[in-house]
Parts: structure tokens; sequence; C-alpha cells
């Protein structure tokens, strides 16, 4: 990096983080996060956990000290899902990080990657906390493991192909029960690959149906077994259908696998012996359930023998034909007055058919039905009678009527030689009294035929009848 500083009376130069094109802030972050990245990369650091933060994100915050010198952390939701332990304060640990910067802050930090126990004890920690968890969720409870079959025909085994543990358990199901069938889903017993194959093997023939499944490794070291103790194997054997029977190293050795799986048996020989029972030791049990239920077909036999003979010599099975002959005369009268009664009901039946039949015969429906047109005509008729009776009625009392009102009309007046007179054409006041006119008004004047228009020439007044009275001529 060159670090010679500029003479200020030099000109200045236009880069970055120069006088005329200085650099912001968060671009001055980001490089220095990139030199960090760059000049250290990924680093492996040892130290211990202080101000642990699970956050509701799933991301951990924490510090990390060495009791001189602390940098605070950050481990992200898909890389901590990996660590097989819960990490808490006052936990040393190592972890895998990169050094960089957090822009937005400007502080200085560790990206965790990846992080293991250290210490004494830190794998049985690591263990332990992950036995808790899968207790928790309930993978060992003993209400969720299954019972064995009787008498397999198809075992699946799981194991190595090549390894000690396959011979022996072909060597134990060859002697204990030749004919069982055995499927074999061969997979990785120790290494870093182990885990994931055990449980791809698991999965496999677990779709494949079998009646139980083996899972089984030979003994070594307890270090040799931790393929066993990973959570993907231990969940592979907990989401069985199948019923799993492990058979992992010694008698002294136990796996969280074990914990997890229907029966635990200490050795994989051990565990093919749980799965089939001798031959011998079957064909043994068929002879003595045959013999005890033999014995007890004839113990039943004779005890029903004797209570024959009781019977046959009781007073009372003697007495029984007759009375059984007395109970058949019963049922025979019953019989018989049952078949009666059958006989008067179905008369009764037949004739009420006989009846509704000859109702609903053609004739007599042709006959009703003439009846009943005669009375619609004689019906018809007195309507149409009263009709007109009622039509002549009213006819005579509107001749009647008409004669008043035809009497009552001003027309008959006019046809005795009297005249309406009206002022300002036809529709207008009617003139009654000479008074209310003057020389030279208009009047009509209507007749009984026709009618014409006038001019007064003269009024008289006070002459003629008074207004309201008839003079007949």
């Amino acid at each position: 990096m060159n670090r010679h500083r500029p003479d200020p009376g030099d000109a200045p130069e236009a880069r970055p983080g120069s006088r005329l094109a200085p650099l912001s802030v968060g671009d001055l972050n980001r490089a220095a996060d990139a030199v960090l990245a760059d000049a250290i990369g990924p680093v492996w650091v040892r130290g211990e956990l202080v101000r642990f933060l699970a956050h509701r994100s799933g991301h951990w915050y924490f510090t990390l000290t060495d009791g001189r010198a602390s940098v605070s952390c950050a481990m992200f939701r898909g890389r901590n899902r990996r660590v097989p332990f819960e990490p808490r304060d006052g936990l040393e640990v190592v972890v895998l990080a990169v050094p960089g910067v957090y822009e937005p802050q400007g502080r200085y930090q560790l990206v965790v990657e990846a992080m293991e126990p250290l210490g004494a004890g830190a794998a049985a920690l690591a263990l332990e906390q992950l036995r808790r968890r899968l207790a928790a969720e309930g993978l060992f409870d003993p209400g969720r493991k299954r019972p064995l079959p009787l008498l397999p025909r198809t075992i699946g085994v799981v194991t190595s192909a090549d390894g000690a543990a396959l011979r022996d358990v072909l060597r134990v199901l060859r002697r204990r029960f030749a004919g069982v069938r055995v499927v074999l889903a061969p997979a990785t017993v120790q290494g870093k690959d182990a885990p994931a194959e055990i449980a791809a093997a698991l999965a496999r023939l677990d779709r494949h149906g079998p009646d139980v499944i083996l899972l089984v490794r030979g003994g070594g070291a307890r270090e040799d077994l931790a393929a066993f103790d990973d959570e993907r194997v231990v969940r592979a054997v907990a989401t069985c259908e199948t019923p799993v029977v492990t058979g992992i190293g010694h008698e002294i050795d136990t796996t969280l696998a074990d914990l997890a799986a229907d029966v635990r048996a200490p050795t994989p020989s051990a565990a093919a012996e749980i799965v089939v029972r001798e031959r011998e030791e079957l064909l043994g049990r068929v002879r003595s359930l045959r013999d005890r239920l033999a014995r007890a077909a004839r113990h039943r036999l004779a005890a029903l023998r004797g209570r024959v003979r009781e019977l046959v010599a009781a007073r009372g099975l003697r007495a029984f034909p007759v009375r059984l002959q007395r109970l058949l005369g019963h049922v025979a009268e019953l019989d018989r007055r049952l078949e009666a009664r059958v006989r008067s009901l179905l008369g009764d039946r037949r004739r009420r058919l006989a009846g509704l039949a000859g109702r609903l015969s053609p004739r007599a429906l042709a006959a009703r039905l003439a009846e009943r047109r005669s009375r619609v005509r004689a019906v018809r008729e007195a309507l149409a009678a009263a009709a007109r009776a009622g039509i002549e009625a009213r006819r005579a009392r509107l001749g009647r009527l008409a004669a008043r009102l035809e009497g009552m009309s001003p027309l008959r007046v006019l046809a005795r030689g009297y005249a309406l007179v009206t002022r300002d054409g036809p529709r207008g006041p009617l003139v009654t009294d000479a008074a209310s006119l003057g020389p030279g008004d208009a009047v009509h004047v209507r007749l009984a035929r026709g009618a014409f228009d006038a001019k007064v020439l003269e009024t008289h007044a006070g002459e003629g009848p008074p207004p309201g009275t008839e003079n007949d001529r």
C-alpha cells in the first residue's frame, strides 16, 4: 500500500479518497471490510462466549473473549442450524469466521461460519444437549415404540456390506430360521459421510416395506460410533414406519439411535436373535399347544358325555315327550286359529275390493257422469231463467226512471211553446228577469226546435209571473 503523504503544494489528484474525490462513510466502511476479508480471510478463533443472544429472527449475536481482548460476533440462521450443541455464556469454543466491518455502524466484527466446543467434555456436552433436545421432542418416549412381528418373512439390514456385523447377522438367521428373506441396504458406518448414508439407507429400506429393520455395527472405540449419535440418523430411525432393532457396538455402548429404536440389542448377533425365533423353539411351542388343545378337547368331551348321561337319567327328561306333545298340540291349535283369522281377513278384503271395483267400473262411472251432467243442465237453465227475469225487472225499472227523467226535462217545457234565453251565447247565464237586460244587449234564444240570436230593443219590467212559477198556456 502506498503510504506517501502528498506535499500540500502539489496539485491534488482526482482519485477515490483524494480531496477532490473524498469517500463517503459507507464507501470507507465497505473498503475496510474488503481489506479485512482479503488480508485475513476465513480464520479459526478460540475464546469464551459472553453476552450470547439468540434473536427471534434466528440469528445469534455474541462476544468472543480471551480475557484480554474481545470481539463482536454474528452467526446467521442458515449457519447456526448446523451447530450440534446449545451455546451459552462461559462456554469455550473455537469458531471459523471471516473478519469484517459492519457498514451501518463502522464496527469491527466476526461473521461466524462454524462453531465447535473446546475443553474437557466438550463432545460429551454437545451429545448431552442433543439428547435432551430430542427427548423433549418425544423421539425417545416408550409410548411410541412398536412391538416386533412374531415371525417376520422379510428382514431389512442397514450396515456395511463388508463388515463383520453383516456376517454375524446372516449366520444367526441361517441357524435359527433359514427360510427368512434378507434385504440389505448398504451404508458406511464410520466417518463424516456415514450419517447421511445411514439415514438414506433407512429411508430407502423403509419404503421397500420389510417386516422389521436391523441397524447394526460391530464394536469399536466410542469415537467410531459417532455416526449413530448424529441427529440425522436419530430422526431417520424415529420416522421409520417399520419397527427398528439396533445392535451397535458392544453391550456397554449406548447411542442416541439406540434410544430412538423400538428395541435395542447389545450386539448385532443379539439383534438377529431377537427378531427371529429359533425353528426348533417354534416347533416345540406348536407341539405344546397341540397337546394342550387335545387334552382340553378330551376333557371337555368327557364332561359333556357325563352331562348327557345325567340328563337322560333325570325324571324331568323322561316327562319331556309328554310335555312336547302337549306343546305341539297347543301350537297346532294356534296355527288353526291363525289360519281362520287370516281367511276371515282375506274375505273382508275381497268384499271391499269387489265393492270398490264395482264403483270404479266404466258403466258405473258413465251413469254417475250422466247424472252429474243432468244436474249441471238443470242448474244452468235455472241460472239462465233467473238472469232473464232479473234483466227484465231492471229494464222495467229503467223505463220508469227514464219516463220520470223525461218529465222533468226542460226540453218538454220548451215543447209547450216556452223558450230559454241566455246572455252572450248558448253557454251564457240564463235570463230570468227583464230588468237584467238593456236595449242593444245580445241574447240567445233556444226553442223546442232550433235557436236564434237577437238584440234587445226595449225591456218591460214587472210584467209576467214572478220567477220560479209555471204559467201553462
